[in-house]
């Protein structure tokens, strides 16, 4: 009996498409939305939140490239923290501001303290009257959690 063989190599290349498919990342693919603060901390979050952080990274890089300009011009025209209550008229700034937080979160995690001690750095320079909230309704001044976070991480010798 003679085995017929023409469908072989089709059947193969058919199974390594397969494996190579299934063995892919299951990451969902980039979504920048209206790109706005809101929407890019949202995704940088989910990711996060996921254990995608290289993902995360994308959104957070992505927010602080569209909105940087924006948010240094909100920050030269303050000589103080804005009120809370006002903190949605400055969402750009409080948005990049918390873009450089979870960067260094993330970098942190990844086990780049350099580059995360260059974004605290960074957000205690540039937008230091950045203002955002976490999950609990806490708020937070972020120069202030950057200058914090520094003093840790020149303690931590690890």
């Amino acid at each position: 009996m003679k085995l017929d063989t023409s469908l072989f190599f089709p059947i193969l290349i058919f199974g390594a498409a397969l494996v190579a498919g299934c063995a892919s990342s299951s990451s969902p693919p980039l979504n920048f939305g209206d790109k706005s603060t809101g929407n890019l901390r949202y995704q940088a979050e989910s990711r996060r939140a996921a254990g995608d952080l290289d993902q995360a990274l994308i959104y957070v890089d992505k927010l602080i490239e569209l909105h940087s300009s924006e948010a240094r011009e909100i920050q030269a025209s303050l000589s103080d923290f804005p009120p809370i209550k006002d903190a949605y008229s400055y969402r750009t700034l409080n948005g990049v501001g918390v873009a450089y937080v979870i960067k260094a979160e993330i970098l942190i995690k990844k086990g780049d303290k350099a580059g995360a001690q260059e974004a605290y750095n960074t957000l205690s320079r540039d937008f230091s009257y950045a203002q955002y909230q976490d999950a609990e309704s806490n708020w937070y001044k972020a120069g202030e959690v950057a200058m914090r976070r520094l003093e840790e991480l020149k303690a931590d010798p690890g």
